[in-house]
Order: C-alpha cells, then structure tokens, then sequence
C-alpha cells in the first residue's frame, strides 16, 4: 500500500470516532443525568489538556523520530481509556476519564497533519487528499451513529470511538518514515523571525536558517514561532476553530429538542462535511489560487455567516444550506492553519509546531466550550450569536497579522 494511503487510513480511523464523539457524546452525557452546564465543562477538558499535551508530546516525537509508533501507541491507550465510559455515570468519573484519554487522544490530530505534511513536503502525497478520508469516514461515522442512537446511545457512541481508535493504531504501525537527522551546521528550509510572516502569506520561499534538533523551549523561543505576526495569524484560526465550540457541544441536543430525529442529525452533520471534502480534494490549487490568508479570511467570513444564522434555521431545506457553510468555517481555516504551520517550521520541528497550532486552538476552544456551556443553560440563541462574535474577533487578529507582516516585509 503506498505511503500516502497508510497515512489517509490513519485519518479515515481516527475521524470516525470523531464523528461519532462530537455530534453524538453530549447525549451520552446527557442521557448520563448531566446538565448542560456541566457537559460543557467536560467538553472543554480535552482543550485544557491539549495545551500541554499536544506540544509537548510532538516536541518529543519529534525528538525521537517515530511518529508512526507514537500514533500507534497513543490511540491504543485512548482506546483502553475511552472503553471507562460503558461504567461511567457521574460528573467526576467522566470528568477523571477525560483527563486521560485527552492525554491519548488529543496529539493524534497534530501528530497526523505532521506525518501528512511531511509526506506531502517529500512528494509523495497531497495533504488534502489524504485529509479528505478523514472527512468522508466523519460522515459516515454521523450517519450511522444517528441511525443506531436511541437505547444503545452509550454502546454505539463509545464502542464506535474505541473502534476507531483500535484501527487508527493498526494503520499508524504501517507508516515508515526514515528518522530526520540534522546535523549543527546543516540548513533547511525556513524564514528568518524578521519577515518569516511575509514571506509566507505572500507564499514566498522561505530563506535557509541554521537548523538544530531541539526541544520545545527552543523552538518557542527561537524563530519565527516568537513574533506577534505568528501568534496573531494562529490565533486568527484559533478563534474559527473554537466558534464550533456551540455546535460541537449542543447541536444535536438543539435539533433533537426542535423534534429533529437521532437520523437527521447524523445525516446534518454529514452534509456539513461534504463541503470540507471538496475543498480538501481540490487543496492543492485552492491554496496556489487564495493563499494562506485568503483561505483564513474566506473560512472566518464563513463562520460568521453560519452562526449568525444557526439558532434561527428550522426548516430542512435552511438547516442544510447553513450545514454547507462548513466547508469554509472549519475546511478552509484548517486547511490555512496547517499550511501556514507546515511552511514556517523546519520539518525536525513538525510535530511540536503543528502541537503549539493545536495548544492555541485549544486554549480558545476550552473557554469557548465552557462559555457555551453556561449561555446555552440560559439561551440557546445567544450561545451560537457568542460564537459569531468570536469568529469576528478571528477576523480581527488575521488583520492585524497582516500589517505586522507588512512592516515585517518593509523592515526586511
């Protein structure tokens, strides 16, 4: 099997316990005896744990330069810790199993667009069209987890993740990747801090730096990592990321309390990602076309428009036309995120530079999730209208990443 189909196996894997756990584990919770508030803080744990979790587990990966095997492991123990939840029933034993299995399952995402970036960067794949598997397995994760949930809730919903996860382990063992070794003086390819931010948003090429295989304190304190321009431009994405915060948590108890069916919910949420699969099939000339701040900006505009308008659609026909909006408020902000990581890090640096991406991204969901939690308990509406606003914040940093990059080019 070629390389690049290992890697889209290992997408395919773990999204369809995605599918199953974001739409479909807050009735888990909720069938649990738990209140919405208390849901919503459970659901921001696995973003308070990724904040360490994540970069610090990447920094070590890539320190020791087996990424296949650490995948394998991580979702093998996330699977064991996942299964605690057949028993679990009060707020702190779900609360104690999400600690550990965020520890698992959290880096799985940034330890995969790393192995995909580097298997694109070497030329033997696309990231997009790997990607995309993971997007078409999330679908059918959404449809058959609405299709079975009712008395079986907790077995379909956490069998099915455990599942994933088994498989997600089993494909990540076929990846072999030779370990990247740089030497003190050898170079690669990376902008210098001072106009690292232009260069990329201009998809300029990057000049060569003095490469040196360290630890996560270097590489958040060197480079181009340590600029205002860099973290804004993150955090820009960061923002549209954790605005689905809302949906993750409470869309199907929305739907289901405005007498929408488990199977509806299932087959909205898997018209949501057919969006982000024609945008990830098509990646390659998306992002030669927009860019990374075009695909940022067209993906914070989408998700404005889409929570403006989520709380007020009921109808099937307007439900599926806000779902569309997927494609641009999650595809093209991931897809911008993970480029602009993959073009600024040195690939020795890949894992723990898409973690710093996720720790970002989840430091703003976390707080975003546990302010869901506490505006949906009081009103529905302004939970999803509070998610928009944080989307217009988004747009708000990508400006101001701009014009530092702007004077960066200027200085430079």
């Amino acid at each position: 099997m070629p390389l690049h189909a290992r890697v889209a196996a290992i997408f395919a894997a773990y999204f369809f316990g995605l599918g199953l756990f974001l739409p479909f584990f807050p009735l888990v919770l909720s069938n649990a005896g738990l209140s919405p508030g208390e849901i919503g803080t459970l659901l921001a744990i696995p973003m308070l744990v990724r904040l360490a979790a994540n970069p610090l587990i990447g920094a070590a990966v890539d320190r020791f330069g087996t990424p296949g095997r650490a995948v394998a492991l991580l979702s093998i123990l996330a699977a064991i810790a996942f299964s605690g939840f057949f028993l679990a029933k009060s707020f702190f034993a779900s609360a104690v199993l999400l600690v550990v299995i965020s520890i698992a399952w959290s880096p799985l995402m940034p330890l995969g667009d790393a192995l995909a970036a580097r298997v694109e960067r070497e030329g033997k794949g696309d990231y997009g069209r790997m990607r995309l598997w993971g997007s078409v397995s999330f679908i059918v994760a959404n449809v058959i987890g609405g299709a079975l949930i009712g008395e079986w809730t907790t077995g379909v919903v956490v069998g099915g993740i455990v599942a994933g996860l088994v498989a997600a382990g089993a494909a990540a063992l076929s990846v072999k990747l030779p370990r990247i070794r740089v030497d003190e003086n050898e170079s690669v390819s990376i902008a210098s801090p001072d106009t690292a931010l232009a260069e990329v948003m201009e998809e300029g090429a990057p000049q060569p730096v003095p490469a040196r295989r360290k630890g996560l304190a270097a590489l958040l304190r060197e480079g181009a990592f340590v600029t205002p321009g860099f973290l804004l431009v993150i955090l820009a994405a960061a923002c549209a990321q954790a605005s689905h915060a809302a949906y993750y948590a409470f869309s199907a108890l929305h739907w289901s309390q405005t007498g929408v069916s488990g199977a509806a919910v299932g087959i909205y949420w898997g018209l949501g990602v057919i969006t982000e699969i024609g945008l990830f099939a098509a990646s390659a000339r998306v992002r030669a076309v927009l860019g990374v701040n075009g695909l940022l900006a067209i993906g914070i505009a989408g998700a404005v428009l889409r929570w403006i308008l989520f709380p007020f659609v009921e109808d099937p026909v307007s439900i599926v036309l806000v779902q569309l909006l997927h494609g641009l408020s999650f595809g093209a902000t991931h897809l911008g995120a993970v480029a602009f990581v993959a073009r600024m890090a040195p690939p020795q640096w890949a894992g723990a530079a898409q973690g710093v991406n996720s720790m970002v991204i989840g430091a703003v969901t976390a707080l975003a999730s546990a302010a869901a939690g506490v505006l949906y308990a009081s009103s529905p509406v302004s939970a999803f209208l509070a998610m928009s606003v944080l989307s217009g914040i988004g747009g708000l940093c990508l400006l101001a990443g701009l014009v530092v990059s702007n004077r960066a080019k200027r200085a430079g």
